[in-house]
Parts: C-alpha cells; sequence; structure tokens
C-alpha cells in the first residue's frame, strides 16, 4: 500500500533548491516545446469514473504502453494498490488499481495520472464523490432492458453510436431526485441528452440536453408524484459514441448548484457561500477560511441539503478587495446598492429584463477596470455595462458586446471629476432565472504577469533533471520572474526569468531517494510589483482544454498540476558538451556527449536523435554509439548560415541493453541539456568611453575584438552617429588580430557638441558579412 501526499485546495510546504548551474533565460518560448516521450503511457476514461470517498474502490484503467505501471496520483491525499496480476503475462493494454480517498475529502474532480517505467499519462479526471460506484453493464440499450440502479448512486457509462443507455430506479410517491450528468464538465466528448419516462407507461416526463452553465452537461430535479418503477435514458444529441463518450451519472436526493453566491470571497477572511441555480431551495450557506496563500485564486464549495448529500461543487473567486452583495431592490438608480472600490460585488437576474444599480465614490483622475465575470465562473450571462453620474445621469462608459472576450463585458475608466458613479447592470439578452448570476470586480489598472506552462507533463531518473519550458505574459510588468516548483517534496528547482524576457527553461531535479511513480506538483512565479509580493500559478490551459476534449472552460485546477514520472534509475546518463562554446551561423562546431556509467555497467550505448535543435541545423543523419568500454564520443554538426541567434537547449538520450541486469534495456537518466548558444562571431569593445578633442584636432580610439565561434577572419569596422563635420577613416582588424586603432578628426569649423550614443559596426567579411556592433561610448567637440 503507498500514500500519495499532494493537495487540492490547500498547499504543503516544498523545499526549494536553487539550480546554480543554469543562469540564462532562453529563447525556448519561440519554439514549439519538445514531444510527448512516445513511450509515455495513454490511459482511455476510467472505469469507474469515480471514487466513493472513505470506500476503496477498484478502478480499472485501460491505454496503450501501460506495461509496468510505477504509481498513481490523483492530486490529493490517497492511498493506492496497484494490482499486479501474474507477472509472466504483462498486459500493456489494462490494469487495475484500488484507489481509497479519506472520507473527509471535498466532493469534486481531481486529476489522474499514472506512470510507467517509461513516463507520465496524459490527465483522465477522476471523481470524488459520497455517492456509491456503479459501472454500467452491456445489455441496457433498450427500454426493455434497462439497468437497474440504486438510489443514491453515481453510474459510469459510454454511449455506443446510434444507441442510447437506460437505466431503472424505484421511488417512493413524492420523493424529490436530482439526475445531473457530469460528463463535458470532466472530459468527456458527449453532448448528452437526457430523459425520464414513466417504466410503466413509457410516457416521458421531463428531459434535458443543455443546463445552463453546464458546458452543455444536463440536468434534472424532479418530483415524482406516483411511487413505481421509472427510467432514465443517456445519449448523445447528434448520435456519436465511443469510448469518449462517456458521462457519470449522479442520482440521489441533492442539490444542483449553477454557482457560488457570492462569487468571490476575500482572501485570508471567514465567509459565508451560498449558492445560486435551480435546486438550492433551503440549502445552507457553508461556512469557510478562504485560503490565504496568494498562489491560490478559486476554492471549491459543494452545497449539501438536509438529506446529507453533496450537489457538485462549484468555484468561488479569491479577491484580494473586499466583496459585497447586491441588497435589492435596486432596480431604480436612486435605489442603487453602494459599494467600496476598489471592491467586488455579486449579483443576480432574478427575472427577465432585472436591471441592477451599484453606486460607488471616486476622485477626478481615479482610474479603474469594472469588469463583469460570468462564463469563466461556469454563469450562463452575459453582461452589459453602463456607468453614469450620479447627479447628472449622463452617460460617462459603457462595455461593447462586440469586443473578444473578456474585453466585452469590461469598461475602463478614468473619473473626469470627483463624486458618485453609478454602474448599470443588463443581462444582454434580457435573460433571468436562477442560473443568472454575475460578479463585478471594480479595480483600479495594475501590472501584472501570467506563467504559462507549454507542456504538462514529464519524465526524469532520479538523480537527473526535467527541462519544462516556461512561458511569461506580460501585462505591463516588466522586471525580473522568480520561477519555482511547489508542493512535492524530492522535486526543486528554481529560475529567475530577467527584465523584458518572456521565456525560460526550469531544470527540475528529482532527489536520488525519490521512489518511482507518478508525481504532481505546481509552478509559481514570484516578483515584486509596484512595491508589493505577486504571485502567480502556472497554468496549461490549452492542455487541459486539449485532454478534457477540447472543453471550453476547463476547472481551474487542474490547469495547474504538472505531471512528472520518476523512472527507474537508469544504468548511465549523459552530458553533451560543445566546443567552441558559442557557435556562429555558418560555423562548425564539435558536440562530445560523455557517458557517466554506473559500476559494473559497459555495454554499447546508442545515442538517439537530438532534439531541441534550431529547425535549420539537421541532426546528424548517424549518431556514433558510444562503444562498449568507452565514454566518449565526438562529432562535427554544422550551423546553417541562416540559423537564427539565440539559446537553445539540446537533449541527448540514449539507450542500452545492460548484461549486468539480464539484457534488459535501460535509457539514459536525465541529465543537463546542452546549451546551444548561437551568435555573433565576435564582439567589440571600445577604449576609451569618451572621447573630447577640439575643432581641427585628432584623437586615438582603441577597438578590441573578443572573437567567438572559432572565426579568425578580418573585422571591417565603422563609426556610426559621429557628430557633425566630426570623421574617421575605415579601418579592419586583420586576421588572426584582436585589436586596432581609428584616427578621429574634428573639421576646423566643428561646432561644440557632445553625442552618447556613437558606435562602431563590425562586418566579419570572410563569414557571410555577420555584424555586431560596439557599446555606445561618447565623441564630444569643445569650444574653440
Amino acid at each position: 500500500m503507498k500514500t500519495e501526499r499532494c493537495f487540492f485546495l490547500s498547499w504543503f510546504t516544498c523545499l526549494a533548491v536553487l539550480c546554480t548551474f543554469i543562469h540564462v533565460a532562453p529563447t525556448w518560448g519561440q519554439k514549439p516545446p519538445p514531444p510527448v516521450n512516445p513511450q509515455a503511457p495513454t490511459i482511455n476514461p476510467l472505469l469507474p469514473a469515480g471514487v466513493q470517498r472513505g470506500v476503496p474502490t477498484v478502478v480499472l484503467v485501460t491505454g496503450t504502453n501501460l506495461a509496468n505501471p510505477t504509481g498513481i496520483s490523483v492530486g490529493t491525499l490517497a492511498k493506492y494498490t496497484i494490482a499486479t496480476g501474474d507477472k509472466k503475462k504483462i498486459d500493456a493494454g489494462k490494469f487495475s488499481v484500488t484507489i481509497d480517498v479519506p472520507a473527509n475529502t471535498p466532493v469534486g474532480a481531481y486529476p489522474l495520472r499514472m506512470a510507467t517505467l517509461k513516463g507520465a499519462s496524459n490527465l483522465r479526471v477522476l471523481c470524488v464523490d459520497d455517492l456509491p460506484q456503479v459501472v454500467s453493464k452491456a445489455g441496457n440499450r433498450t427500454k426493455a432492458t434497462a439497468e437497474v440502479i440504486p438510489i443514491p448512486s453515481a453510474v459510469t457509462g459510454a454511449v455506443a453510436a446510434q444507441q442510447s443507455d437506460f437505466y431503472k430506479f424505484t421511488v417512493k410517491a413524492g420523493q424529490r431526485l436530482s439526475f445531473d450528468c457530469v460528463a463535458r464538465r470532466i472530459g468527456s466528448a458527449i453532448d448528452a441528452q437526457m430523459t425520464i419516462y414513466d417504466a410503466k407507461s413509457m410516457r416521458e416526463l421531463v428531459y434535458d440536453n443543455d443546463s445552463p452553465g453546464c458546458q452543455t452537461d444536463p440536468r434534472i430535479t424532479y418530483t415524482f408524484k406516483e411511487a413505481g418503477d421509472y427510467l432514465v435514458e443517456i445519449n448523445d444529441v447528434l448520435q456519436r459514441g465511443g469510448a469518449e463518450f462517456f458521462y457519470r451519472l449522479r442520482v440521489g436526493d441533492f442539490p444542483i448548484a449553477t454557482t457560488s453566491f457570492p462569487l468571490a470571497a476575500r482572501r485570508g477572511t471567514k465567509a459565508k457561500i451560498g449558492f445560486a441555480g435551480p435546486a438550492v431551495e433551503g440549502v445552507p450557506t457553508v461556512d469557510v477560511d478562504v485560503p490565504s496563500d496568494p498562489a491560490v485564486d478559486y476554492f471549491w464549495v459543494a452545497p449539501k441539503n438536509a438529506a446529507g448529500l453533496h450537489g457538485w461543487p462549484v468555484p468561488v473567486a479569491i479577491s484580494d478587495a473586499d466583496e459585497a452583495v447586491e441588497q435589492e431592490p435596486n432596480d431604480d438608480p436612486k435605489q442603487a446598492t453602494r459599494i467600496t472600490v476598489p471592491g467586488g460585488v455579486s449579483g443576480r437576474f432574478q427575472k427577465s429584463d432585472d436591471v441592477d444599480h451599484f453606486v460607488f465614490a471616486v476622485k477626478k483622475g481615479q482610474k479603474l477596470a469594472i469588469v463583469a465575470h460570468t462564463l469563466e465562473m461556469y454563469s450562463p450571462s452575459l453582461v452589459y455595462l453602463i456607468l453614469r453620474n450620479s447627479k447628472t445621469n449622463a452617460e460617462v462608459a459603457k462595455s461593447n458586446p462586440q469586443a473578444p472576450a473578456p474585453n466585452d463585458q469590461k469598461i475602463d475608466f478614468t473619473a473626469p471629476v470627483d463624486g458618485d458613479y453609478v454602474l448599470e447592470v443588463q443581462h444582454l439578452y434580457f435573460g433571468g432565472g436562477k442560473n443568472e448570476s454575475y460578479r463585478i470586480s471594480i479595480l483600479p489598472p495594475a501590472s501584472r504577469f501570467d506563467v504559462v506552462l507549454a507542456k504538462e507533463r514529464f519524465d526524469v531518473s532520479p538523480m537527473g533533471v526535467a527541462a519544462i519550458p516556461i512561458q511569461i505574459i506580460r501585462k505591463g510588468y516588466t522586471g525580473p520572474v522568480e520561477i519555482s516548483t511547489h508542493g512535492q517534496p524530492g522535486l526543486t528547482g528554481t529560475i529567475t526569468i530577467g527584465p523584458g524576457k518572456t521565456a525560460g527553461l526550469l531544470l527540475v531535479a528529482a532527489q536520488g531517494d525519490l521512489a518511482m511513480g507518478a508525481y504532481q506538483f505546481h509552478i509559481l512565479g514570484k516578483a515584486v510589483i509596484d512595491g508589493k509580493k505577486a504571485v502567480e500559478i502556472g497554468a496549461a490551459r490549452a492542455q487541459v482544454s486539449q485532454a478534457m476534449n477540447a472543453l471550453p472552460y476547463p476547472p481551474m485546477h487542474l490547469q495547474n498540476f504538472v505531471a512528472l514520472a520518476v523512472k527507474e534509475k537508469s544504468e548511465f546518463n549523459l552530458t553533451v558538451k560543445i566546443d567552441p562554446p558559442q557557435a556562429v551561423p555558418g560555423g562548425n562546431v564539435t558536440i562530445t556527449v560523455t557517458a557517466n556509467r554506473k559500476p559494473g555497467f559497459d555495454d554499447e550505448i546508442v545515442l538517439n536523435a537530438f532534439t531541441g535543435l534550431p529547425p535549420t541545423v539537421p541532426a546528424p543523419k548517424k549518431l556514433a554509439s558510444i562503444p562498449a568500454g568507452k565514454n566518449v564520443v565526438s562529432f562535427p554538426l554544422a550551423i546553417s548560415p541562416k540559423t537564427p541567434q539565440g539559446e537553445f537547449f539540446v537533449f541527448a538520450a540514449g539507450k542500452s541493453k545492460a548484461k549486468v541486469k539480464g539484457g534488459k534495456e535501460f535509457t539514459s537518466g536525465g541529465g543537463l541539456p546542452l546549451i546551444l548558444v548561437i551568435g555573433p562571431p565576435f564582439d567589440l569593445k571600445i577604449e576609451p568611453a569618451v572621447i573630447s578633442l577640439k575643432p581641427g584636432a585628432k584623437a586615438k580610439l582603441k577597438v578590441t575584438a573578443i572573437r567567438k565561434g572559432g572565426y579568425t577572419g578580418p573585422i571591417a569596422l565603422n563609426l556610426r552617429k559621429l557628430p557633425a563635420l566630426v570623421t574617421a577613416g575605415q579601418a579592419v582588424i586583420a586576421a588572426k588580430q584582436d585589436s586596432t586603432e581609428i584616427e578621429i578628426t574634428a573639421a576646423p569649423n566643428a561646432a561644440p557638441a557632445n553625442v552618447t550614443t556613437v558606435d562602431v559596426a563590425g562586418t566579419a567579411t570572410a563569414l557571410n558579412n555577420l555584424a555586431n556592433a560596439s557599446p555606445m561610448f561618447t565623441v564630444q567637440v569643445q569650444k574653440k
């Protein structure tokens, strides 16, 4: 039995180790990340797609490359046992695992990853519930053969093309039940429709196809007048089917919420969270301690009624300002709810054509961003905003529904005068009802940044490193950003992405005693902006959306997990060096690969093709192997003249069948990547930094070349941006020489001047005319 510790809403302390072996900010963000390891496992939808908390549940995992599973991770405290089966009959297509989560685990969606000796799997969602789990059985494709299910239960099934799944259940007279088809929300491709029938008459009682705010999932709450048997049907509206058209049907007496209410709470405070939705009458508010961690932007709350069962959870945004709730009646501007600014407020369109008003005071020149938050909080509402002067009722600003999201629900406002302003909030399509909630934030515009992960699953050997590409989306902030791992002891790494830079490569080191298996952690970006600490959590929204069958709004917390498989300790790892240390376009370098072998391992190592090379630099057609008994191999690499200058991370990998392990094949352990720097063939240095001369006088400027990339040819020099009537002859640093002097002359009639932007341009005339320039320096012309 193994226990895996990670986190869902809370964060555990993590040991941070500075990776001192890298100090560069590479141009990785300009190119696609390395492809997923082709030997990594791929898993299909889980059977069942969830577990009952506090009850050990056997989950069948199917897919490809599943041989030799080493562990799973579900993003929260859990115990698991992988069935070993017959070790002589390794099944690369399936295995079963018993998962046991504590009884107090919050109901919700969790990220399941599994690992093998080869790598980490794709994402699948594991639901944690308080309902008993049922796996759909074959033969329930007609009403006559409907599968009998208990009440309450959560049923995992998958529809076949052109067919429906039917389930039979028994109720008492007057019994109310909720039916929540959780499918698209957890990554299914299905556009589900749900219909309830009387089993005796086969009369349709109620159906739903697209419950508001559920990304096409259906939900029904229904009170049965008569006792007896009833049927529920699940099908895809387009009659599609297959393994990816799975669903998880929750049936029981539980609430159905669309959003929390309020939709946000202030960080580090105590709050009472209620709910908005079709079946939340009488549901008590939930007392919560709002997380104070600056990296947490949301938490999840599940409604629970007197029957004791939870509905599916909804998110609550965490704000750094006060959050209010609208006070009805506020349909008239004179009854506007007063709110503080900066701050936020939650409201509801309780009926069609409902209009809400809020009033706040601002000072002249105060800048505010007024934003409505709806779809990302799973509210179906679209909001139209109008801002008016409270005294004159004159329109000051309004939102533009034609703008691309999220700017379609936003007003950027600068107050022209002191005073009160009234914000009028309308439903864009005049909708209203139990589902139509919204949140308005009114905050000063602030500089910030986002941390974007171009890839979210990796693998590493103990004592090796995993290279994780990081992208920084700067939104007004241009300073340094410190990137680090968080949440998993034994996996550490830190890098600082410098001012103005937008990309870097975080090297995550795995401690030598870290057990094989699947791990999940977070990546944080930290900075000080306007004197305040800012923390952003890395997100892989695009990858998570793709893994969930292009779900438009994947659950926020799932976007923030990075998965890593710690593989078996290898018999060797590889290091790569380049000579000369900087390459130049059109030049040549020598690559040396060194094998670091474990004692007793002496077999041939077959090198794989390099990854990470610039697109204009083809990998060698045939890489030499490292022979048995040898540790080093070298080969040339030609750099195309069209190769862009920059820093590239190149990875070497190899494999070998170790005789000391009975011929078992090993891949190389994670070694540091080669930093391939491609730059100009020289840098220029000038002396002195300031040249001062009188009209008619001359001065000498010494120019020194620091040669790079093996270039020894001539360098043509040209001074630029000299003061008027100041000249310099062209000069050349001769082949195999490092310096020369240039004479600068001021004409007798040269006017006084002080030019600080003079530089020397150099051209490598024997290497495709590659150019570089010296730092700028000053040339002064004195008065006569």
